[in-house]
């Protein structure tokens, strides 16, 4: 019986782990606002570091937060705690709809908005407004 078990355990398919939200991602266009960007930084024991940068009549708006991120399921959950270093904590849920090496694609739950985001090197600087304008 014990002889039964090992084999089938031995022959059984191996499960492959999804690709890591940990690293850097860049992505395009608010809710109601097409002219903006930000960037993603994940780290692998939880933490998150994101910049943004709105282009609204040639000026650039930029702004940073700070949180943590966590996966359970399909859902992605980020507590941000702090706004332009400043407390301000609120909880955003997501659902992960496509996540590979090289891309995610994300649903933010209380608007169904969309993000695309790329995987891109952690130096990565987002581009200035007038490139993108």
């Amino acid at each position: 019986m014990l002889f039964c078990l090992v084999a089938s355990a031995a022959v059984a398919a191996p499960v492959l782990a999804a690709p890591s939200l940990a690293g850097t991602w860049f992505g395009q266009g608010q809710p109601g606002d097409k002219a903006s960007m930000y960037l993603d930084h994940f780290t692998a024991d939880g933490r998150l570091h994101s910049k943004f940068r709105d282009c609204r009549g040639g000026k650039t708006y930029d702004s940073e937060e700070d949180g943590t991120w966590s996966i359970s399921g399909k859902l992605l959950t980020v507590q941000v705690n702090f706004h332009n270093g400043a407390l301000a904590p609120r909880t955003d849920v997501y659902t992960l709809d496509g996540v590979t090496a090289k891309a995610i694609r994300i649903t933010y739950l209380l608007l169904k908005f969309p993000y695309d985001e790329r995987r891109v090197d952690d130096k990565f600087e987002m581009p200035s407004c007038q490139l993108v304008s």
